[in-house]
């Protein structure tokens, strides 16, 4: 087996390298049924399968898909955590996970329960291979229950996947036998996982993994660059990207200058974009957050895109408030799950299905609501009061129906619904006053789910609640991979960090200085970093 490496810094083009020149070699010489790439999210092994690859679509996919099958498709831990939870009260883990082959991102800072933090902890010790009788007694405790579980239900875990495909004698190669083995984002991979495709490239012609060890974040859950680089293969197996389509000359600068802080790398020389970009501080600040928040607003209405980012969660809850606050739009569509980062899943699209017959929120294509429509809206609403007796169940009735659905609300059946307020509604439309009638009328329980679209629409017109949001707000892990044309980066470190950073050596605080460079290379045009607020932030010193 040979191993070759492409190390692509960020914005070079790594995945076009791979499905363009890669992928297409190997497919020419080996045949495409051979070939097998991963990666390991379910993100990056979409991303590049979206790709016109000349290999089979089930040849792509993540590592845990990979020994999800290899083992013989079987039950997941991960989606009977309210079985656990009852078992073990006093483990009880926050999230009721649902199966799927998804690497687990929860990022440091975001655990709730101290069954999460010691999951968390146990996860690193495996993915690190550390023996048990190396841990804490607290995580052991926790791991030795976890595995008595698992054992008794039949079930197996995200981690046992990779740790059973490895330790198996009978799965010395990948499923498929591929005389190929790519490995997409290699640098994410922890020790436990670059083993297993060691393991099982041993039996292939050769593997490629491809990756960035400066873009190495994930120590948090087990992640090393060690274990990406320290292997030695010949030089001339190592193949580099040299010219970045993203990262602009002052922004490239800056960058470089952090990065060379890492104790432990792997250094990639790269061109900028032909672009000269801009490098700025700001005087806000994560409590103070108003000037970032303003700017931003000025970049998006001259039609930019921006990143407002963190290294934890609730770093980000005085921007995410000033944000409703003010009623911009923001999301993270990365994270699709996350409701805090993607607020407009609820409220939102309620408040459009309900202005659907307004024909300033939709010139060309307002028109009455189907009986589907209204009921999407229809619940936020005061039974008493705001429509007839029995309406709501008589709208439920014919949103379920399926000739009626998708037919349109006749005058007759509007007032069969609301009764005399049918009346009153047309006549909101008509003053342009819709969204008065629905606040006089909203349920109290369903306040604080419309706030924001209600805010939205208040400050920037009903019209602004249709388009698409031009601000992605989230930690820097969860942006990975992404891109905007202005990044807004905090410098603020969880205490643990902090003393990390403080310590000046080490995996960890190389961690910390990847994380931000990580942020600043998502720029395509303006990066602005934060000032600092408190002693857990990290001084840009002299790198602006």
């Amino acid at each position: 087996m040979l191993e070759y490496r492409l190390h692509g810094p960020p914005g070079t083009g790594k995945t076009t390298a791979l499905s363009t020149a890669w992928l297409p070699r190997a497919a020419e010489r080996f045949g495409g049924a051979n070939v097998i790439v991963c990666s390991l999210t379910r993100t990056a092994a979409t991303e590049i399968a979206s790709r016109d690859l000349p290999i089979p679509r089930e040849n792509v996919g993540t590592l845990h898909a990979l020994c999800y099958r290899a083992l013989g498709r079987p039950e997941i831990a991960e989606g009977h955590m309210a079985d656990w939870n009852a078992a073990e009260p006093l483990f009880r883990l926050s999230v009721d996970a649902k199966p799927t082959m998804e690497c687990p991102e929860i990022p440091s800072g975001e655990r709730a329960t101290k069954g999460d933090e010691l999951q968390a902890r146990a996860q690193v010790y495996r993915h690190k291979r550390i023996p048990l009788d190396g841990w804490p007694d607290d995580v052991r405790t926790f791991q030795r229950r976890w595995e008595a579980w698992c054992t008794d239900q039949g079930y197996v875990d995200f981690t046992g996947l990779i740790e059973d495909a490895l330790e198996s004698p009978d799965l010395d190669t990948a499923p498929g036998h591929p005389d190929v083995f790519i490995v997409d984002e290699a640098q994410d991979c922890s020790v436990l996982e670059l083993d297993l495709v060691r393991k099982w490239a041993a039996r292939a012609e050769y593997v490629v993994l491809a990756g960035d060890g400066d873009q190495a974040i994930y120590g948090w859950r087990g992640a090393s660059a060690r274990a990406f680089l320290d292997q030695d293969i010949p030089d001339d197996h190592n193949y580099h990207l040299t010219r970045s389509w993203r990262v602009p000359r002052g922004v490239h600068d800056v960058a470089t200058r952090w990065i060379e802080q890492a104790n432990y790398r792997y250094a990639v020389d790269y061109e900028p974009r032909d672009f000269d970009g801009i490098v700025k501080r700001t005087d806000g600040n994560t409590r103070n957050v108003m000037p970032i928040i303003d700017e931003a607003v000025a970049d998006i209405e001259a039609g930019k895109s921006v990143m407002i980012l963190g290294t934890c969660g609730y770093m980000l809850r005085g921007a995410i408030g000033a944000l409703r606050r003010e009623g911009v739009l923001f999301h993270n569509p990365y994270r699709p799950t996350h409701g805090g980062w993607n607020p407009l899943r609820g409220g939102v699209g309620r408040l459009l299905a309900y202005l659907r017959p307004d024909p300033v929120t939709y010139p060309e294509t307002h028109g009455m609501w189907t009986w589907k429509e209204a009921q999407v809206w229809a619940e936020l609403v005061r039974a008493r009061g705001a429509m007839a007796p029995a309406g709501k169940t008589y709208l439920r009735q014919l949103a379920k129906d399926d000739e009626m659905a998708d037919k349109k609300i006749e005058p007759g059946d509007g007032r069969a619904v609301f009764g005399e307020n049918w009346d009153v509604l047309q006549q909101a439309f008509a003053a342009s006053t819709p969204i008065d009638w629905l606040e006089n009328n909203l349920l109290a329980s369903k306040a604080r789910l419309m706030e924001y679209a209600f805010k939205i629409a208040a400050k920037h017109g009903r019209k602004k609640l249709r388009e698409d949001p031009r601000l992605v707000v989230g930690t820097i892990h969860s942006t990975k991979g992404g891109e905007a044309d202005c990044v807004y980066l905090l410098p603020d470190l969880s205490p643990s960090s902090m003393r990390e950073w403080a310590g000046r050596r080490g995996d960890t605080r190389d961690g910390i200085v990847r994380t931000f460079y990580v942020g600043m290379t998502r720029s395509r045009e303006k990066l602005v970093l934060a000032r600092r607020w408190s002693p857990s932030s990290v001084d840009w010193g002299a790198v602006v």
